[in-house]
């Protein structure tokens, strides 16, 4: 299971449910690493995508305490050919993502912050987009650099788009864990 996201110089990723940055680049970048795969988020990051509907060509899973919440979002989904599943906790998790049959190189962790930070010990790889500029974030990422499991290992070439600097870091953590299973 991979992360992938965008931060500030702070670690700050999103300020009022939303991006904290919109640049293109980071988009499809955003786009390629994810399409054809799984994408786990929670509520929030779900009705924070355009339309407060899943991602095309992905298989969205949303893990939330209140699935019932989901109820309408699941069926219309359904019926626009878009793959939306809930999960309650862990072990749903591990179950749902078993069923999918995806390989863990292609599930992707998109957020928010708790969702971030419960499965952050179950990701081997982080696929980060580092703004190099600071902005009024509402909402963090761990700091990969302060994490002791996890080291920068490649650090990507400075990029600019409309004059913000950003550069696409690739960390790996050396002691991801298995997702508990009740099977």
């Amino acid at each position: 299971m991979n992360l992938i996201f965008s931060a500030d110089a702070n670690w700050g990723i999103g300020k009022d449910n939303q991006l904290l940055f919109r640049v293109s680049p980071d988009m499809r970048h955003f786009k390629a690493k994810t399409l054809g795969g799984a994408v786990i988020m929670g509520r929030k990051t779900l009705e924070s995508l355009p339309g407060g509907k899943p991602l095309p060509g992905r298989v969205n899973i949303v893990l939330t305490r209140n699935p019932d919440s989901l109820e309408p979002c699941l069926r219309q989904s359904r019926e626009e050919g878009l793959q939306l599943w809930s999960c309650r906790d862990l072990s749903e998790l591990a179950l749902c993502l078993e069923q999918q049959g995806l390989p863990q190189e292609r599930v992707w962790v998109i957020g928010g912050a708790e969702i971030y930070r419960l499965l952050l010990p179950y990701c081997s790889q982080a696929w980060v987009t580092r703004f190099l500029a600071a902005a009024a974030a509402d909402c963090f990422m761990a700091d990969l650099d302060e994490e002791p499991d996890w080291r920068l290992v490649e650090e990507g070439e400075r990029q600019e788009w409309e004059g913000l600097g950003f550069r696409f870091d690739l960390y790996r953590n050396e002691k991801p864990r298995e997702l508990p299973c009740n099977s």
